[in-house]
């Protein structure tokens, strides 16, 4: 009630003022509305670009975690790890046994041609021992034919034709004639 009284009767007359100010005209207000309505489409087209910009990056933001989805995590890291490992060790292995091939190559020539050359040598030594034994018995039978008083054949296959001949089968190269 005491505000009801204080509204009838002001006691601090200056607490209202009067504005004043003009009615702006007609045309001011149609062109206020025209730049307000232009200002408001402008807003509206970046609103509806920034939009449609938001649309896209969540749209990109949904493609990109589908394929974070996609990528291997870290017990395949670990895993791709291990691999790497033992192929290192592998390949380690590999290479060792590679020289060690080497090497066994390098040691089986190298037997090779010393193979080849006692089997040259073993040759050799087999001409020699063949050709003194051929010097030896040409010696005993000059020896056997001089104490003989003969004269010795210089040509093998000149031996006496009544000596009977025989193959390794014990058979006899010359056959009787049957009369």
């Amino acid at each position: 009630k005491a505000l009801e009284e204080e509204l009838e009767n002001p006691m601090n007359i200056h607490r209202w003022r009067k504005l004043e100010g003009s009615d702006p005209s007609t045309y001011e207000m149609i062109q206020k509305i025209q730049t307000l309505q232009r200002r408001l489409i402008s807003k509206t087209e970046e609103v509806v670009s920034k939009e449609m910009a938001i649309q896209e990056k969540e749209k990109l933001y949904i493609d990109l975690k589908q394929i974070l989805a996609r990528q291997p995590g870290p017990e395949v890291a670990e895993q791709l790890q291990i691999y790497q490992q033992s192929l290192k060790e592998k390949t380690k292995q590999m290479k060792a046994m590679s020289s060690e091939l080497n090497m066994c190559e390098a040691q089986n020539a190298e037997y090779r041609y010393e193979i080849e050359t006692l089997v040259r040598e073993l040759h050799d030594a087999k001409n020699k021992y063949y050709m003194q034994k051929r010097k030896e018995r040409n010696l005993k039978e000059r020896e056997r034919h001089m104490a003989g008083g003969m004269i010795p054949p210089l040509i093998s296959s000149q031996r006496q034709e009544s000596v009977n001949r025989f193959t390794g089968g014990g058979f006899n190269l010359k056959q009787a004639q049957k009369a």
